[in-house]
């Protein structure tokens, strides 16, 4: 339960990740919605782009705590420059507005796709941790890299707390089943074809990452709602994930055969007590905040065979 702020400010809570935030804060504080498109609940809701540093300004007035998610998600940009543009320039409009207003924690919504790891870009050791070099390979993770270096820029020379969340991929309720179809085909980890619909009418996922580290919505969603009672230093990092990856494969196994051998081994029991461990280690966010995922792919599995 939020103990520490009764205002709070969430941008982009009309999102695919904001209405779960606002459906985790909405009992527990009085929640308000900044975002270009009006929210599912029934929440005051400012209509306001984070580019309008003015209308940004006036919506921070009288919160005492602020979550921003408001952003152009990774395949959603029309270019490069739409991801700078606005991820970055927007951010920078939120932070000073916090400042301006006096506000003493935010709460950011950054990326596990900074670090840039793919087939071809293997990481450096596992489990990857907050502590891993960020290399991104394209503008949106560059944007969410970005974001990180400004947080570290404002809470250095302010009074403002700023934690930066890196969420992996994000599953929303209505993917679970394109994703479970996906991997029932012959090359799950390629883009399925154009004619692959999943049960149900369901258009396809997309192609599956090298890493298959996913977290689902209503979970990343507690951990924002967890980082707003935390009360450590002036600038954290968490990295949010199930303990898990999506279908489950041996990970070691699995990442030996893309990568052709197994990066270090920073922490071997991590493997030998799940064979399944995500190779993205959230332990920090359960031991800092109190966050843990419900359940692994099984039970997503399971809810859909029902």
């Amino acid at each position: 339960m939020n103990r520490r702020f009764e205002r709070v400010l969430v941008t982009g809570g009309s999102g695919r990740l904001g209405r779960f935030v606002v459906d985790e804060l909405r009992t527990r504080c009085a929640v308000t919605v900044l975002d270009r498109e009006p929210p599912r609940q029934s929440v005051p809701y400012v209509e306001a782009d984070i580019l309008d540093a003015d209308a940004v300004r006036e919506a921070l007035a009288g919160q005492q705590a602020l979550i921003h998610l408001a952003a152009i998600d990774d395949g959603d940009g029309d270019s490069e420059t739409a991801y700078v543009r606005t991820n970055v320039q927007g951010t920078w409009n939120v932070l000073q507005a916090a400042e301006s207003a006096g506000l003493s924690m935010a709460v950011l919504a950054c990326t596990c796709g900074a670090f840039g790891i793919d087939r071809e870009h293997p990481a450096d050791h596992l489990p990857i941790d907050e502590a891993h070099p960020l290399r991104p390979t394209g503008a949106y993770g560059l944007s969410k890299q970005l974001i990180e270096q400004m947080a570290e820029y404002v809470a250095r020379h302010g009074r403002l707390r700023v934690l930066c969340l890196r969420p992996t991929l994000i599953v929303r309720p209505e993917k679970e089943a394109a994703i479970l179809a996906q991997l029932e085909l012959a090359d799950p980890d390629a883009a399925p074809p154009p004619d692959f619909v999943a049960t149900g009418g369901i258009k396809p996922y997309g192609a599956l990452s090298t890493l298959r580290t996913y977290v689902r919505s209503a979970d990343a969603a507690r951990c924002f709602r967890l980082a707003l009672d935390y009360d450590g230093p002036a600038l954290d990092t968490f990295i949010v994930a199930a303990r898990d990856t999506i279908g489950r494969e041996a990970t070691l196994e699995r990442l030996a055969k893309i990568w052709g051998h197994v990066p270090e081994l920073r922490d071997r029991a991590h493997y030998d007590g799940d064979a399944y461990a995500s190779p993205l280690d959230a332990r920090k966010a359960e031991r800092l905040l109190g966050w843990r995922a419900d359940g692994d792919w099984r039970d997503v599995a399971a809810a859909h065979r029902r």
